[in-house]
């Protein structure tokens, strides 16, 4: 075998009937906006715009920031709503998705990188998401630490009883209301509340992974950037922080840190108190570990570890203060 032909080896095959899927998923989707715009009532606009913002939520700060890299804690009726709007996404389990992420950081840009960006946007958002895992993926999981979500009975729970519970919350009950409390059509909320609710859905579960290629700036290139692709996308170096310091609770899936509808989201449930324990690295903390590094010879990841550590005592305090 060729050497160019290796790296094709490692990958999955296409799945046809996912490809086929997607096809009409966008298809009925953009008919779904049409008559979102000028063929349902304002009750039907305003409901879809919270079904998206409630499943967003349990993709962003839920199966993200909270499972996948354990950026802060939560009361146990905020775990089950975050576990619940990930079912209503529709993207599967929560194990699944952020076994895959973390393979995705651990090997992130490598051909073990089921969502490697180096082969190029389209790959990277859409192509990887209708492929078989590769021959090597349980071999890879393997290596990969998830005693925490093995542990956490939500996750298991949803995994157990995924698809009863999606049918409940992510079909029958979104699709449902409308008809049933202001008169829509089925059509409309099928078309609307399904295909339009799961295409928005998917997309922005998939920039998760693939938003370093629209908001990201490349090695070497300048901050601010001379020029953006689109005038209202603002690159910047924020989600490629994120691969170094993903507990950071702060930084957005979107190319934002501090700010955005997912961390406010996050700040209000904080300022309730309803999550704590809110990991988050300080520039001077980051100063110093990088001055200690070149003081000391210490490599990057022991830097970077230190200030986890260090993040998780002060989260440790701020927890403490509260609850006194």
């Amino acid at each position: 075998m060729s050497e160019s032909k290796k790296p094709d080896a490692d990958k999955g095959d296409i799945q046809w009937h996912m490809v086929l899927w997607y096809i009409h998923l966008y298809a009925l989707g953009l008919y779904g906006i049409w008559l979102l715009l000028f063929h349902t009532s304002w009750a039907t606009l305003f409901f879809t715009l919270a079904v998206i913002y409630i499943g967003g939520l349990g993709v962003t700060i839920g199966a993200h920031r909270l499972w996948a890299h354990q950026s802060y804690e939560a009361v146990w009726y905020i775990k089950l709503f975050f576990m619940l709007a990930h079912t209503l996404a529709g993207v599967g389990p929560i194990y699944d998705w952020v076994l895959a992420h973390r393979i995705h950081h651990k090997y992130f840009g490598t051909e073990k990188d089921p969502f490697n960006h180096n082969e190029g946007f389209l790959y990277c958002h859409l192509i990887s998401n209708t492929m078989t895992k590769p021959p090597n993926y349980e071999q890879t999981a393997k290596i990969i630490d998830m005693r925490d979500i093995h542990l956490d009975g939500y996750v298991w729970f949803q995994k157990k009883f995924y698809w009863p519970l999606f049918l409940i919350f992510g079909i029958l009950l979104p699709i449902n209301a409308p008809a049933e409390y202001w008169g829509e059509s089925i059509a409309n909320s099928v078309l609307v509340l399904g295909f339009l609710r799961f295409a928005v859905l998917s997309n922005m579960t998939w920039l998760i992974h693939s938003g370093i290629l629209i908001w990201g700036l490349k090695p070497h290139e300048k901050y601010p950037p001379d020029d953006n692709m689109v005038f209202l996308i603002k690159k910047s170096y924020w989600i490629n922080y994120h691969y170094l310091l993903p507990w950071d609770w702060k930084c957005g899936e979107y190319g934002s840190y501090a700010k955005g509808w997912a961390t406010t989201t996050l700040k209000i449930l904080n300022v309730i108190g309803l999550v704590n324990r809110m990991k988050s690295a300080s520039s001077e903390n980051i100063r110093d570990a990088l001055f200690e590094a070149t003081a000391t010879k210490k490599s990057f990841q022991q830097v970077m570890d230190d200030v986890k550590k260090i993040a998780e005592v002060e989260a440790d305090k701020m927890k403490l203060r509260y609850h006194h």
